[in-house]
């Protein structure tokens, strides 16, 4: 059961709005009579992890394709990544570029690529020609932060994904990542502003109420912490390291009582549960 109306005001004096929907995967087809079914059934391969069909059918698109339209390349670049063929791949992109100069999905594949392969710097020279084609994109702006925090440079990678919010700020998602990194750098208190605002445009994730509960603890907010965990559980009441969690807050915060009342559901943690845990408590700096 979600987080009523008031319960949510009173964790973060906010309010909400409704859950996102999803549209429904549609059936393949067996053989490929244009380039759109040849690439649909490319990608419905690609899906089920079957690189060499997913090849030979985005190849399949290329000969019916007119000459200079480059969908059917970008595509087959893709599941040629996938299977590990990474200057195939390239190849791939680098035909598309040749056809259309100024495309962007090569870039961004390219990018993809070059990041798979630790190349940092290459990978962020794709992305920044990306950028300077669309620079209204948001979903550019995000990739760019996530590859300068793998290149280790949060506050670059903060400022990237600062753009993306100001370009898309109804994204639960982008606001989302930006609070997980602001709880890596340990700025805790705009890691709530930002985690706030993503339960407001999703108040129905519990993983995102367990994010805020990490946030709090972190800002010295013990009582909302254990406040945020209790809503995490509300939402997925089968998720026994919610429990787990909370005991150990309860037990840090004096509560012993309240802390052995979680001690059964506590006990149903499987080895992963405990593995999340362990992560959890190093991450909120308590000794378990």
């Amino acid at each position: 059961m979600e987080p009523s109306f008031l319960q949510i005001a009173e964790l973060f004096q906010v309010p909400i709005t409704e859950e996102p929907t999803f549209a429904p995967f549609e059936p393949r087809k067996r053989k490929g009579q244009t380039a759109q079914e040849s690439d649909e059934l490319g990608r419905a391969f690609l899906s089920d992890g079957d690189w060499t069909n997913a090849i030979r059918h985005f190849k399949d698109a290329i000969a019916q394709r007119t000459s200079g339209d480059i969908q059917s390349h970008i595509e087959l670049a893709g599941a040629l990544e996938y299977a590990d063929q990474a200057p195939q791949a390239l190849r791939q992109y680098q035909i598309a570029l040749k056809a259309q100069a100024e495309a962007v999905e090569p870039h961004v594949g390219m990018s993809d690529v070059y990041k798979r392969y630790s190349r940092y710097e290459d990978s962020l020279r794709e992305l920044d020609e990306a950028i300077r084609l669309e620079p209204n994109n948001a979903f550019f702006r995000l990739k760019q932060a996530e590859t300068y925090r793998e290149l280790g440079e949060p506050k670059k990678a903060l400022a990237a994904a600062q753009r993306a919010v100001v370009i898309k700020p109804d994204e639960a998602f982008y606001h989302y990542w930006i609070g997980d990194l602001l709880i890596k750098m340990k700025r805790y208190d705009e890691a709530l502003d930002s985690l706030r605002a993503s339960i407001e445009l999703s108040p129905g994730d519990d993983f995102l109420y367990l994010r805020a509960a990490v946030a709090f603890w972190g800002a010295g907010r013990h009582p909302e912490a254990i406040k945020s965990t209790r809503l995490a559980s509300d939402l997925d009441p089968e998720k026994h390291l919610y429990h787990g969690l909370l005991g150990i807050m309860l037990q840090e915060s004096g509560l012993q009582d309240e802390a052995l009342l979680e001690s059964n559901r506590a006990g149903k943690m499987d080895r992963y549960d405990h593995d999340s845990l362990a992560r959890l408590l190093d991450e909120m700096g308590i000794g378990a």
